[in-house]
């Protein structure tokens, strides 16, 4: 898949009827993974797997435990990973930026965790 054959769609949210954006990295990406597109926002998501992790006896304090800061963005987000000395963390929006390259095509030198481990932005 392409990126220049590529541009962001404007989706509809499955639940809240909400639009929201899939972008040509999010296309890039669920294409290398052979992902159908998504069928929920972010937050519908998000609030999905909460919905499923309860299901299975999993509270949401075992699902969100640290608060940190983004070392980009400076948004406060929820992580079940406590940061270690010295290593930077990012909200999912600027892992992604970071992992995919920003617009200027730079990327950060710093430690970046897997999205999985960077946690729940609250923003």
């Amino acid at each position: 898949m392409e990126e220049a054959n590529l541009k962001d769609k404007i989706l509809v949210c499955k639940d809240c009827k909400r639009k929201f954006i899939f972008t040509v990295n999010d296309q890039m990406f669920f294409g290398q993974k052979a992902w159908n597109a998504p069928v929920r926002c972010k937050v519908c998501r998000r609030m999905k797997k909460l919905n499923v992790a309860l299901k299975d006896g999993v509270s949401i304090a075992d699902k969100v435990e640290f608060s940190e800061v983004c070392d980009k963005c400076g948004r406060k987000y929820y992580t079940k990973y406590k940061r270690k000395s010295g290593e930077k963390v990012y909200c999912d929006d600027c892992w992604t930026e970071i992992k995919y390259g920003d617009k200027n095509g730079e990327k950060d030198k710093g430690v970046v965790k897997s999205q999985a481990e960077v946690g729940k932005n609250i923003s």
